[in-house]
């Protein structure tokens, strides 16, 4: 659980939806600083694909940035990991944390404060239907794609590495920020971001991670802009039919991810700034 008496501020939405623009122009508006809440932009090397902001880009912002670029893609990086960082950080700063990703689970895991552990999961659930397993698994079905929601493996997987039969603590003191894009123009985006990703080098990106030895099967490589060149490296699909399964399944991601968001009868869904600053700065003042 999350042990913390001051206040957050989520920017929360689907992918290209402009959150990290405005999360960064935010923190300097109102003197805070940046906690990573996407579950790919965790993973070292994984740079293009997962539009992580580089070092220079987030230096040029002159605000802190945390809980980037720090976790091999091999290994298995688990929720209850994920908000012992986040704690160790809410310890050491002073200022305001702006939790900012397109991974609602990670975001609530802080805000609505989980109570996790190590292994919650123990026993054997290998016997268990794959309607038991999505039962158990209900919280994380919005962002699986569909057919991992019917793959018994998979949802053990999920089961097993973040551990569910988790209650809630007390709510964090935050105001939660959905930013709003109509979805015609958030397709646009997507395009525009995946065409500039192929132009930046995300198949050179590709080539160099397995060069170093990881695989498709490692946690990071297994994600959006990564697990679709798969197929290309053995030879039975194009560069371009590589690029239209990553749109794809980003647009599919991306109504996943508005599914998630949904889900939180508070959120208030918007894309103006001024809106934004205006209702930071008022939850900031406010005793």
């Amino acid at each position: 659980m999350i042990n913390y008496k001051g206040k957050i501020i989520v920017i929360a939405g689907p992918t290209a939806s402009g959150k990290s623009d405005i999360a960064t122009k935010l923190a300097k508006d109102i003197d805070g600083y940046i906690l990573n809440g996407d579950s790919r932009q965790i993973y070292k090397h994984l740079d293009i694909g997962t539009a992580k902001p580089t070092k220079k880009e987030i230096e040029d912002t002159c605000v802190d940035h945390f809980l980037y670029d720090f976790v091999d893609p091999k290994e298995h990086f688990t929720l209850f990991e994920y908000q012992k960082r986040v704690q160790s950080i809410l310890d050491t700063q002073n200022s305001i944390p702006i939790l900012t990703g397109g991974t609602g689970l990670y975001i609530d895991s802080i805000v609505f404060n989980y109570d996790l552990s190590e292994n919650n999961i123990k026993e054997d659930i290998s016997s268990l239907s794959l309607e038991q397993l999505q039962q158990m698994a209900k919280e994380y079905l919005p962002e699986m794609t569909e057919s991992d929601r019917q793959n018994k493996h998979r949802l053990i997987r999920v089961i097993q590495r973040e551990g569910l039969g988790k209650k809630k603590g007390k709510d964090l003191n935050h105001i939660y920020f959905v930013i709003d894009i109509p979805k015609e123009e958030l397709r646009e985006r997507i395009d525009e971001r995946i065409e500039r990703m192929f132009e930046d080098g995300l198949l050179e990106e590709n080539k160099k991670l397995l060069s170093m030895g990881y695989t498709y099967e490692d946690k990071g490589m297994n994600s959006i802009g990564y697990k679709e060149f798969k197929e290309y490296f053995e030879k039975q699909i194009t560069l371009d039919e590589v690029k239209e399964n990553i749109k794809r399944n980003t647009y599919s991601y991306a109504k996943r991810q508005r599914t998630w968001f949904r889900r939180n009868k508070n959120a208030i869904w918007t894309n103006n700034y001024d809106n934004i600053l205006d209702l930071a700065s008022n939850f900031i003042t406010k005793e």
